[in-house]
């Protein structure tokens, strides 16, 4: 199956200008200043991630907002990659220090560094802009050569960070929500001649029908010689988990490898057809469940995995958590991680995008053309 989607082609496209999305413009006034830095609020350091800017740029690529692209770039490379994402891994942190500001954890993520190498190359395609593929390339020699080993039971596999994921004993801390289907999946088509991203693409596989198999993802598990196992003091799955199944919930299904991880989390459905919300977390290892509901961003999160398990109406009721005003104050209201999952789920079910069974971005409702 994978050298079918080795084989196939991409398409370069040209798209048309910005279509309105009142929900990315009221994100974007809450949390984005002028100079292109996503600003967490709810955070006494008003910290930048590097997650945040990740997901910023993949909204602004659908928005077809290329100001505020370039912007995000810029200051994503200018401050968290010491002036080029493609020769440094970003910081993760970012933020108020002292009497100044700067980085605070020099550390990366690699979720955000996939994500930055993902929306660069769909921005090189959309765009037709060769500088982002060749930015998007590099980044991702960087993922490979610094945030990647082989892992027993799983082989080639995507690290969280750069530094302090193996521990002394030789067991190695992953983490589920860090490695979205259709990326994986386009960066093994992308770069066909760097075999590494096909096993790594295997091994992302693995790893999510390994912890999903409960039918509830833990945000964090180790393995060692083969064996996973979760962190003595991590055995739940909530603020990180709860992006695991939106990132499966919106693969294409003509990717043959969703259908066994949909498969998984069906026993999820009857769970929030009882409770008609989504709790705030789960333990993995015994089934047990917050009686308190998740945020409103946790709510909307759940939408797409809904309508994919084909249940349409329970989906609009929690679609309808999702934030689609452009008022800033709801947003500040809302706060910068659930804004960021409902900017996801909401542009999705309202159709802003898709992705097809190569992990390409189809920002759809635009009239494209080919490049050249």
């Amino acid at each position: 199956m994978l050298g079918a989607t080795l084989l196939a082609t991409t398409t370069a496209y040209s798209a048309s200008p910005a279509q309105a999305w009142p929900a990315w413009d009221g994100f974007k006034s809450a949390f984005i200043s002028e100079d292109g830095r996503v600003i967490d609020r709810n955070q006494e350091d008003l910290r930048t991630v590097s997650e945040g800017q990740a997901y910023a740029l993949f909204f602004a690529l659908v928005a077809q907002d290329k100001k505020t692209f370039d912007a995000l770039l810029q200051w994503t490379e200018n401050n968290l990659s010491a002036g080029d994402v493609g020769k440094q891994l970003p910081a993760w942190i970012w933020g108020k220090k002292g009497d100044g500001w700067g980085v605070i954890d020099a550390n990366s993520a690699s979720d955000a560094d996939l994500w930055i190498a993902y929306t660069l190359l769909e921005a090189s395609r959309v765009w037709c802009n060769q500088a982002y593929a060749d930015k998007a390339r590099a980044l991702g020699e960087l993922i490979l050569n610094q945030e990647s080993m082989e892992v027993s039971g799983l082989g080639l596999s995507i690290l969280p960070g750069r530094i302090g994921f193996v521990l002394d004993n030789g067991a190695v801390k992953l983490n589920p929500s860090y490695v979205p289907p259709f990326i994986m999946a386009r960066f093994a088509n992308a770069w066909p001649d760097d075999t590494r991203w096909a096993q790594a693409y295997l091994a992302s596989q693995k790893l999510l029908l390994d912890t999903g198999r409960t039918a509830y993802y833990p945000d964090w598990v180790f393995y060692n010689n083969g064996e996973m196992t979760l962190p003595t003091n991590e055995q739940r799955g909530d603020y990180d988990a709860i992006r695991t199944y939106l990132w499966i919930a919106m693969s294409s299904a003509s990717d043959p490898t969703i259908a066994p991880l949909l498969k998984q989390l069906s026993p999820m459905v009857g769970l929030l057809l009882k409770r008609q919300n989504m709790p705030e977390w789960f333990e993995p290892l015994t089934g047990k469940f917050s009686v308190e509901r998740g945020p409103a961003g946790f709510q909307a999160a759940m939408a797409p995995l809904l309508q994919t398990l084909g249940m349409p109406d329970l989906a609009k009721k929690f679609h309808a958590q999702n934030l689609k005003t452009s008022n800033k104050d709801a947003w500040l209201t809302y706060g910068y991680y659930n804004g960021a999952l409902s900017l996801f789920s909401q542009g999705y079910m309202d159709r802003f995008y898709r992705f097809n069974s190569l992990g390409e971005l189809l920002p759809l409702g635009k009239e494209v053309k080919r490049c050249g």
